[in-house]
């Protein structure tokens, strides 16, 4: 958190010291949990509740509203944390998030509402996507072409492939080494190297892809994909910078977008690995993934692979 932001609150301070003397989540969380306690304290003004310290009865009926509203539940699970979070930072008696998760529990059964997934990128549209960039040639289109295949690549997510300085890719002889510091999956910061090999398609290729890159961007030490907008040149993308590039290569090509999004590539990358046959154990180890997390993106492959139908002879 910088601290010459000057839009910062003091329970935003808060919360930040609370997860600097925990080291349990990450900042992104941090920020997350600032904006759901203030949704949370405009609530509570509206219908004249006391929001810290809250009740648990506020707190249920919140949840209720937000639910009622039509939001989904992982939203109210999330300002359901932020607000027990809020608690913790300030020192003050919390809620009873038991009953609170019940309520939610309660509602997962009602609705039996389903995880959004994100549609995974093909290999063939990631190759007509950069051949479209490449076209294009500009420094901003070069930048998100090498963004978008070194992504399919490692299959990293977003943020830290944001987040990659050009320290952190070594070029060898057999393709690339890039190194990432941390992941949402490792949160003692031990890191792990990515082994990506040379591809067979100049417009898939990560090495030659990334190299072109290079070549405009220059090798000054930084962010590996940096903005290039006169404002904000030289600083690093976000995540949401990430998502706003897949969706407008995917549309680019005629893809419509909205079931797409920065894990597009996460989840093609795992799921082109299940239909080349690639063992759940060894995706697994690739993507830093737990094996029953690799196996939600595996289902949509694996259904067809020695399926019971082809033996009825229809």
């Amino acid at each position: 958190m910088a601290c010459h932001d000057s839009t910062l609150t003091i329970e935003d301070l808060r919360l930040e010291e609370l997860r600097l003397r925990k080291g349990l989540i990450s900042h992104n969380t941090v920020l997350g949990y600032g904006h759901g306690l203030r949704m949370y304290r405009t609530w509570c003004e509206r219908f004249h509740r006391e929001a810290l310290p809250t009740s648990t009865e506020t707190l249920c009926l919140y949840l209720t509203s937000l639910l009622t509203e039509g939001k989904k539940i992982t939203t109210a699970r999330r300002r359901k944390c932020a607000v027990l979070y809020a608690h913790r930072a300030q020192g003050l008696t919390c809620p009873d998030g038991t009953e609170a998760e019940e309520l939610l529990r309660g509602a997962q059964r009602l609705r039996a509402e389903k995880p959004r997934r994100m549609r995974p990128i093909t290999v063939q549209e990631l190759r007509r996507m950069s051949a479209g960039l490449a076209r294009a040639g500009t420094t901003a289109a070069m930048r998100n072409r090498a963004l978008l295949v070194l992504g399919f690549a490692t299959a990293l997510r977003r943020a830290n492939l944001a987040a990659l300085k050009l320290a952190d890719v070594e070029f060898v002889r057999q393709g690339l080494i890039v190194n990432v510091d941390r992941e949402k999956n490792d949160q003692q910061g031990h890191g792990r190297r990515i082994g990506v090999l040379r591809g067979r398609h100049a417009n898939s290729d990560p090495v030659r892809v990334l190299r072109a890159w290079l070549r405009l961007r220059g090798g000054a030490p930084g962010p590996l994909f940096p903005r290039v907008s006169k404002f904000r040149r030289g600083e690093q993308l976000d995540g949401e910078c990430v998502c706003r590039v897949v969706k407008k290569s995917l549309a680019a090509i005629g893809v419509d977008p909205i079931q797409s999004g920065a894990h597009s590539l996460r989840a093609g990358t795992v799921t082109a690995m299940g239909e080349a046959n690639v063992g759940v154990l060894r995706i697994s180890t690739f993507t830093g993934q737990s094996p029953q997390m690799v196996e939600r993106y595996f289902r949509r492959s694996e259904m067809w692979r020695n399926n019971a139908s082809g033996t009825l002879g229809l």
